[in-house]
Order: C-alpha cells, then structure tokens, then sequence
C-alpha cells in the first residue's frame, strides 16, 4: 500500500511550488531517479509522466518513447494516461493528423481520448467532421463524462462556432449560396436550438468548474447582445440565462458586473441584468456599490433611474444592505464634488475640514453625523478570492469570496493638488489597518474616464491570457493594473501606484546631474522648430546630439550586477508588452509623465488613457508613431537595443495576443464598448437621442472593427512624407486637398507573420522623421 500512495503525495506537494518549468523540475527530476533506485517503478513512472507533461506545457523539448514501451509494464489506467500523454505531445509538436488519429483509436477505450479527438476535428482550421457526426461525437462523450466541465465547454464551443458562420451568413446572404457541405448555409440544426444549446453547455461547463470563466460569461454576454440586436430568438436566450442562473452563486456574476453594468439599460435584457446585479448588491455590498455608483450618477436620466430603483429595490429587502448603501452614497457625492472643485486660490493643497468636513469622517462631538465607514477600493479588495473548482459540488458550495476586507472611516485633511490642466487631487484614505491609501481624485473636462476603467478591464484580461503562456509565465510578462471607481462618466478615483515615478522626471534630474546646463526647456525647443525650414534635418542635427540618451544611467545605480540585470531586463519586457498592446488599442498621448517606472522593479507602468483607439491620429498635429520607443527607451535596453529581449518579448507579446482563441477573447471585452458608447462618440452629431445612441454604436464597431484588424496583423503606419513645392506641382490633388495631404495617407496592409509586423512597427516608432513630426509636448529627444 505504501508504494502505491508515494506519488500521489510527491505530485501532491510539487503542486505547492512555484508554477514554473524550473522549480518543479528540480523538484520532479530528482524524485524520479530516487524512486527508481528505490525499486519503485510504478511511482517512478508516474512521477516521469507528469515531468513529460510539465515539459509539453512550457515547450521544452523532452522525448518519449512510446507508450506501448515505455508504459507496457505499467497498470492499465496509467498506460491509458500514457497515451493520452502521447497524443497531446504530437499534437503540440505539429503532427496533427498522427496525434488525431491515435486520439480516434483510443477513443474507444477512453473517452477523454475521444474528447480530444472530437475537438481536434472540429477545431476551425480543421473541421474534418461534419456537423451530425460531431455532435454524435460530443454527446457521447458528454455521457461518458457528464461531470467534466471540459466536455461541456469544448461541446459549446463548437456550436458557437456554428453559430458565428449562421449569424455571418445572415448578414451576408448572397455570399452563403454554394459554399460547401457543413458550411453555415446548409448547417442542419435548427436555430434555436443552435443559439439555446450553445449557452445553456456554456453555463453547464461553468457549473462544473471554473477554469474558464471570464471567457464563458464574456462570451454568454455577448451572445444574448447580439440575438437581441439580430431579433435572433432572444426570448429563448434570456430565458436560457435565467434558468442557468438560478443555480449559479453570486460570486460568479461578480465577476462580470461591469459587464452587466454596461448592458442593463438593454431593453430586451433589462429584467435578467437588473436581478444579477441585484443579487450581487444584496450578497457584497460593500463592493458592488463602488461599482454601481457610475450608473446611480450617470449623465443619462434613464441610466440614472435604472440605477436608483436597483438600489431601493435591494434596501426594501435587506436592511443592513440599506444602511451600508445610504453611507456609500453620501461618501461618494462628496467625493464626486470633489473631483470637480478647485482650490479658490488656485493653490498647490486643498484642506478638506474648509469644504469637505464629512469625508474627515471620525464622529464625536467635534464632527456629530459625520461618522462612516466604506471599504477602501484597492484593486485586491476589489477582486473576488475564488479558488479553482473542478466539479459540480464545489461551484455550489458558498465560498467567502473576500475572506479579508480593508475599511476606512476617514480621509486625510491635506490634499494635495497637481498643476495639469485637470487639476487632479491626491486624496488619502486612513485604513483600519492604520495604513495610508492614496487615490487620485480627477474629473475630466472633454473626456471620459470609463476608458482608463475598461482599459484596467482588458488589461486583466491580456494578464489572464500572458499567464497561460509558459513563455510569457517565464519572462514575467505582465501589465500593471490598479483601480478606476468610475463616480461619474467623466469623474472617479483612480488608485495611487506606490513606489513609482515619471519617466521624464527620473530622465531630467539625470540631465541635470550628469549634464548641467546643457538641457533645453520646452519652449526653447518649441522656438526652434518653428523657425525651421526643415523638422527632421533640425531634429537630427540640432535637438538630438544636445540632448543625449541617460536613462541607461538609472540602472546603473543598482550596487549588485544582478539587481541591475534583473531591473533592465523587466524594463525591456514591460516596455515590450506596453508598446504591441498600445499599438492594438490605439493608446496615444505617451509623454513622458504618462509612464511610470516602477523605482524597485523598474517595470513599466502606463496611466492616463484618455487618447485611446487613435484619437491621437485625429489630432491638430497627428501622432506619427505608434508607440513611444525613444532614444532614451532604447539606450536603457543595453548594448543589443531593440534586438534581443525586447524583439523577442515584442513577438511573443504579439503572438499571444493574435492567437485566435485569445483574440476572440479579447474582442468580447471590448464589446462592453458597443453595449455602452463614450461619450464622445455620442451626443456630438444628431440631437434625436436615437440617433445619438445609433451614431455611439456604429463608431464602437468601428473602433472594435479596427482592432481586430491589427489582431489579424494589419499595419496602419508608415514614414511620414512631406509634399515638397515640386511635388505638389505635379500633384493630382486640388489645392485645398493637396493641404490637408501634408501627412501622408495611413498605409494599410496585413502581416500574417508576427515578426512582420513587430518589424515593421518598430521601424516606425524609432524613424527620426516620424519623431521629427511629432507635437514638442510630447518630446520626442527624450
């Protein structure tokens, strides 16, 4: 009995480690020649098994001799697992229709082997198995395997596939005729079936673990938006969501609440919505109000209303949730007004005790009524702890999904305010904890702080998907993301990032440490190019060699040679990850005081997306580049520069984000766009609100249109070119075009190869007459 228990415990305690090729292998390779010289092969087997597969999901070349060799001594549920292990490690090594035929023979026995074939088959790129014979194929297997949840999930995602072409093929009508047998215009189940049985094996898949999902209720979402748009039996979809979600805990629809935020005014979906959301406000409080107040004190009336009865309808039912919402509500209009007041003396600190007595909370005699007590809205207090569940029995298990809450009952009297133009204010929360929180307390003017909220939201989302990569996982590939309570459309709180300073600030104390004198101001350098005859001759000749690269400098502050190499080389990561994830979304307005550098680590870290999905292009002076890649960006790199790590780390980057599972994915998040425009995209056009919210939606597809373009390896950069007067002599554009056509027209093409297009960006970014056309503010010699 002993000998059979030792592996189990061993891959037991293994699973304890850190989730990286390194560490478990060190801990696996040892064991398993131990076990051997222990005489214990069948544990010895067991634990080599679990190497080859640890070695499969990072990519690390390993061999193995085949199962029926290797494993014949082995009992027959380990053989099976052998050969489940076999096929896996084909199919990731590129031989799919060997892998795929091994998984068909050993379908028989096993029916996981059967899923995997059945999913192989019917993968887009392969689709060897018609329509009837792969739900034959599904439906057994979910027989067999009826508590798997990756039964269930494979099975819906092939019917969602189906049902994409079907929804494809209504929009284009005249392109279906004469495609092929199993192409959507001869696709033999019925739609509503189709739309009904692709949610409802969704939320069956959720139901029984929970690996996947942010993808399952993204993507459910999104389906009943676009039934609803496309009148495509919607009334069985939402009745579908309703009777999945009656067993489904709270804690799930949590995840997904802004989501559901954005999508409840939904005429069609308004009932189902307003119960989640409900249901969330009555079970968390304390979080789900932080989150309802942008729809509580949204610009839209009806959004407004919509939001005030969800509240009173859970405060009729729940007392202790009525007096914790009515402290969350006269909390957060204070702070609301805050974000739009200014000192009255246009001063640099604000005292809170003058115009804000309430937010010092506190009581007693001193302050009678004054007495609150909110959760501080830190990222980490805002996200639920939910453990990995693999069965049916665990997700209905109530689980406490925020074991550990920060509160605060007040605020700091000295506020300080920045000199921007928004005049922003450091706002501090005093926890229970006896720890400062500082927040930025910022309105916006013309824009819409939704977009650095959402931004956060796909940001999570990239992390999700970076750290199911072993490569990624590897590299330490990840965004920093923080907090936006969104107070109002254009107004919120924006969590303070610790231990980080601007990257212009860090690059000119070097200059005037290391170069006393020789740096030119902004406005000296303005000067100088508006007297030019020639940007880009005065840029390269003039204002670059005076004002030479230093951030390399930072680094070398760093006493221990390793410290050093560890900080330059998360800094090059970060930058990478930062610049292919700018360029798919747009992200313009990259000076210098937008980036952080994180003083510890020297990661990254990017704030303010107000210039997202190329408003920087739309600009009085366009954006030329698409990324800020610097001399200074560059130097800090080391001696290889761009090559080398940050080239890698800019493909790999790539690579995952055009992967075409994550790219579905991550169009889903971005959809919330559609369901809910930005305000500039609405109210600027049409005084009929209806074609206002018409103008808003069209614009989101437009947007969303865009960056699936980039996913699918579009490039929309290219050199600047000037019309010179001989040039615009022979031109065939009237002279008021001939103008307006100073910028050259966006090249558009599409690189199907990663490295092609990370190539090709790169050269945009760093061209010196791109650089050369960019507005002084920006700073391109920095």
């Amino acid at each position: 009995a002993a000998p059979q228990k030792m592996a189990p415990m061993i891959l037991a305690r293994s699973a304890t480690t850190a989730p990286t090729f390194v560490a478990r292998q060190t801990v696996l390779s040892p064991l398993r020649v131990a076990l051997v010289e222990l005489n214990l092969m069948e544990d010895a087997m067991q634990v080599e098994l679990e190497f080859i597969k640890l070695s499969r999901k990072h990519s690390v070349p390993i061999v193995m001799e085949h199962p029926s060799t290797s494993f014949c001594h082995a009992p027959p549920e380990l053989q099976l697992r052998a050969q489940l292990e076999w096929g896996k490690l084909m199919y990731s090594r590129g031989f799919r229709d060997d892998a795929l035929q091994h998984m068909m023979q050993l379908g028989m026995q096993h029916p996981r082997a059967r899923l995997l074939g059945a999913r192989w088959a019917t993968e887009a790129a392969s689709e060897l198995l018609v329509p009837k014979v792969a739900e034959a194929e599904f439906a057994e297997v979910k027989d067999k395997l009826p508590e798997d949840e990756a039964a269930w999930f494979y099975h819906a995602s092939y019917l969602d596939q189906l049902l994409k072409e079907q929804i494809a093929a209504k929009g284009r009508p005249s392109a279906a005729k004469g495609r092929s047998p199993g192409s959507a215009s001869v696709c033999p189940f019925d739609m509503c079936k189709l739309v009904t049985f692709t949610v409802r094996g969704y939320l069956q898949a959720l139901h029984r673990g929970n690996k996947r999902l942010q993808f399952i209720l993204n993507r459910v979402l999104q389906l009943a938006w676009d039934c609803s748009e496309l009148d495509l039996h919607k009334a069985e979809v939402i009745a579908e969501i309703d009777k999945q979600a009656q067993t489904m805990q709270p804690w799930m629809w949590y995840m997904v609440l802004p989501q559901l935020i954005s999508r409840v005014h939904n005429t069609d979906m308004r009932q189902l919505f307003t119960n989640l959301i409900m249901c969330v406000l009555c079970k968390y409080p304390h979080q789900a109000f932080w989150h309802i107040v942008q729809l509580m004190k949204s610009t839209n009336k009806e959004h407004s209303k919509l939001g005030m009865n969800m509240v009173q309808e859970v405060a009729r039912q729940d007392n202790a949730a009525h007096r914790i919402m009515c402290t969350y509500h006269v909390v957060m209009q204070d702070l609301s007004n805050l974000a739009t007041s200014n000192p009255p003396d246009g001063g640099s600190t604000m005292s809170l005790s003058k115009s804000f007595p309430k937010l010092l909370g506190g009581g007693g005699a001193s302050r009678p009524g004054h007495s609150w007590k909110v959760l501080v809205p830190l990222q980490r207090q805002m996200t639920a702890a939910v453990p990995r569940m693999r069965s049916q029995k665990e997700t209905q298990v109530s689980i406490d999904a925020f074991p550990e809450m920060l509160f605060s009952e007040r605020c700091l009297d000295s506020l300080e305010v920045f000199r921007t133009k928004e005049r922003p204010k450091k706002l501090v929360f005093l926890g229970n904890d006896g720890r400062e929180y500082p927040f930025l307390v910022k309105a916006e003017r013309r824009g819409d702080l939704r977009k650095d909220s959402r931004m956060m939201m796909f940001g999570t989302m990239v992390n999700q998907l970076l750290d199911q990569n072993p490569d990624a996982r590897r590299r330490n590939l990840c965004l920093v993301t923080f907090n936006v309570v969104i107070l109002q459309e254009s107004c919120g709180l924006i969590e303070w990032v610790s231990k980080t300073r601007g990257m212009r600030h860090i690059i000119d104390d070097l200059w005037k440490r290391l170069r006393p004198g020789h740096q030119q101001t902004v406005r000296e350098i303005k000067d100088i190019f508006d007297h030019s005859k020639d940007l880009h001759e005065t840029f390269t000749k003039q204002v670059l060699p005076r004002h030479p690269p230093v951030l390399h400098k930072w680094f070398m502050q760093c006493t221990d040679p390793s410290v050093w190499l560890y900080k330059r080389l998360i800094f090059a990561r970060s930058q990478a990850l930062w610049c292919m994830l700018g360029y798919i979304v747009g992200l313009g307005d990259r000076h210098g005081e937008n980036i952080l550098l994180d003083t510890e680590s020297g990661r990254m870290v990017h704030v303010d997306f107000d210039c997202l999905f190329g408003k920087g292009m739309l600009l009085e002076r366009p954006e030329t580049v698409p990324f800020r890649l610097t001399q200074n960006c560059v130097a800090a790199m080391g001696v290889t520069g761009i090559e080398g790590v940050f080239r890698r780390s800019c493909e790999l980057c790539m690579g995952v984000l055009r992967d075409r599972s994550n790219k579905q994915t991550l169009l889903s998040v971005l959809h919330v766009y559609i369901a809910d425009p930005l305000i500039e995209w609405t109210g600027r056009q049409h005084k009929d609100p209806r074609h206002e919210e018409e103008f808003g939606i069209q614009q989101a597809r437009n947007t969303i249109g865009d960056v699936e373009k980039k996913l699918n390896g579009m490039l929309n950069v290219g050199a600047v070119v000037i019309l010179g007067a001989r040039r615009e002599a022979e031109s065939v554009l009237s002279p008021a075009d001939a103008a307006g056509a100073s910028w050259a027209e966006i090249v558009e093409w599409a690189s199907p190869w990663r490295g092609g297009q990370v190539d090709e960006l790169l050269k945009a970014a760093m061209c010196k007459r791109n650089l050369s056309e960019m507005y002084v503010g920006w700073q391109p010699w920095v």
